[in-house]
């Protein structure tokens, strides 16, 4: 309808936030694995806002790969949830890249929600919603810990410091 509404009022113009509104997460990934790179360009002004600390402390942007990734990456957890999948003790094929201060060692044995929640907490709208969601994923843990245990949703013992922000 808001598309509708755009199109309508707007000259037949459609802005890019209704746009994207309408997008599953891989599309947007596609998209943005194919915008131009380069100071000034869409990708440089997208990634500014994703920006994370290097070894050397500096800030810098995430590569067009990286960042993908990570949209590919919870686009795929999304699917799962979506479709009732298991995501529990399951090797999830789609990989994002981390940060190095993120990696563990030594590696997991597969692929899994760990470095998904990694990916969304690098696409974070907001730090303050974040940490609700880490504390309430905590919780979750700890009431179900007679049942539920951290190597099956291939998180490393110390995943709170790597999730906080």
């Amino acid at each position: 309808m808001f598309i509708k509404h755009n199109f309508d009022n707007h000259d037949g113009e459609v802005p890019v936030w209704a746009t994207v509104e309408v997008l599953s997460f891989g599309m947007l990934s596609k998209i943005i694995k194919n915008l131009k790179t380069g100071t000034g360009s869409s990708y440089f002004i997208l990634a500014s806002n994703y920006q994370y600390k290097s070894k050397k402390g500096n800030l810098v942007k995430p590569s067009q790969k990286m960042l993908t990734s990570w949209i590919q990456g919870v686009s795929v957890l999304r699917n799962m949830c979506a479709h009732n999948s298991r995501i529990y003790n399951r090797t999830i094929h789609t990989t994002p890249e981390i940060l190095d201060v993120d990696k563990i060692t030594p590696p997991p044995a597969h692929n899994g929600l760990y470095q998904i929640l990694l990916a969304m907490k690098y696409l974070r709208s907001s730090d303050e919603e974040w940490i609700v969601f880490v504390d309430a994923f905590d919780k979750l843990i700890q009431n179900n810990s007679d049942v539920v245990g951290l190597t099956a949703m291939n998180l490393p013992t110390d995943w709170k410091d790597h999730l906080s922000v």
